[in-house]
């Protein structure tokens, strides 16, 4: 197994993610987003500006933890250039994780329905509904 972030292949930092976020609806709610829309856990910035890889935890899995502020900052600063709607779903996962604001309406606005549904999940699952994923 690789012992860099860097190095996971998506469905091994998937479950990572998860790993790390069980337990917090809001977390759970932010990573899954991310995770099923595809795009940030994916890239190389993402993965080295806001991802950490654990290889030491109690039970011997592994867990990729989202360093949520330094997300925001990067995406912020604009060393994660991305279309709005990529930003938009970012900014909606920082939001659910960290109650960071966002403007709803703005977000929204730039998402396609398969994003639209993504983000009505997540946002049902925060509120402690683990059903609500589309399989």
């Amino acid at each position: 197994m690789s012992t860099t972030v860097l190095g996971l292949p998506p469905g091994e930092l998937a479950e990572a993610l998860r790993r790390w976020a069980d337990g917090t609806y809001a977390t759970e709610a932010a990573a899954e987003l991310l995770i099923r829309h595809g795009y940030w856990p994916d890239r190389a910035d993402f993965r080295r500006l806001a991802l950490r890889y654990v290889t030491k935890t109690r039970d011997g899995l592994p867990l990729a933890v989202i360093d949520w502020r330094a997300a925001r900052a990067a995406l912020k600063a604009g060393r994660l250039p991305c279309s709005s709607s990529e930003a938009a779903v970012l900014r909606l996962a920082l939001s659910l994780a960290t109650s960071a604001p966002v403007d709803l309406g703005e977000a929204i606005s730039s998402l396609d329905a398969a994003n639209i549904a993504r983000v009505c999940a997540a946002i049902r699952h925060a509120a402690g509904d683990r059903s609500t994923w589309p399989q």
